[in-house]
């Protein structure tokens, strides 16, 4: 008896120790943000210089059967308006793409892992946790990038981000 007692005792505890996301990841569209990573690893700024802007991302899976053109898609981050629509880049069915704040060359990598940059030369996502929910929202081609949830497809919050902790829509 007391073995199946801490048996359950067990299963209970690691529920409640498995970290829940805010929300499930969903989408409207063929577009779905299911990861980010806001917070790169090591420090944002070194000797007056930003530094890992491309380890700052989030994640877009196309759910659709079809390729999607990522052109136009705008990332309305809700503490800021950057306003930088994503690039021309065809992500095939099924496929996920990081979407790196830094730059760099659109590419699919020797693990068929795609990248598309958006070309800042600062962090924009927000790390601090002080930012209004949801903190990332993934917006169909001619949305505004004014913090309102017109066009959203997908979103994604994760609070105060971890130093280099990739955090699960």
């Amino acid at each position: 008896m007391r073995s199946v007692r801490a048996a359950v005792a067990a299963v209970l505890l690691t529920a409640f120790l498995v970290p829940v996301p805010a929300h499930a990841a969903s989408t409207t569209g063929a577009l779905m943000i299911t990861h980010v990573r806001p917070n790169a690893a090591g420090a944002d700024v070194k000797n007056n210089k930003q530094t890992n802007l491309n380890g700052e991302y989030f994640v877009v899976k196309n759910v659709s059967k079809k390729t999607v053109n990522l052109r136009g898609h705008v990332p309305d981050i809700t503490s800021n308006t950057y306003g930088r629509a994503l690039p021309s880049y065809n992500l095939p069915a099924g496929a996920v793409v990081h979407v790196h704040t830094g730059s760099g060359t659109n590419h699919r990598d020797a693990k068929g892992t795609h990248h598309v940059y958006r070309g800042y030369a600062r962090h924009v996502l927000p790390n601090d946790g002080s930012g209004r929910n949801p903190d990332l929202r993934l917006k169909k081609p001619g949305s505004k990038d004014d913090n309102k949830a017109a066009g959203t497809l997908s979103s994604c919050n994760w609070g105060k981000a971890a130093d280099g902790r990739t955090y699960a829509c």
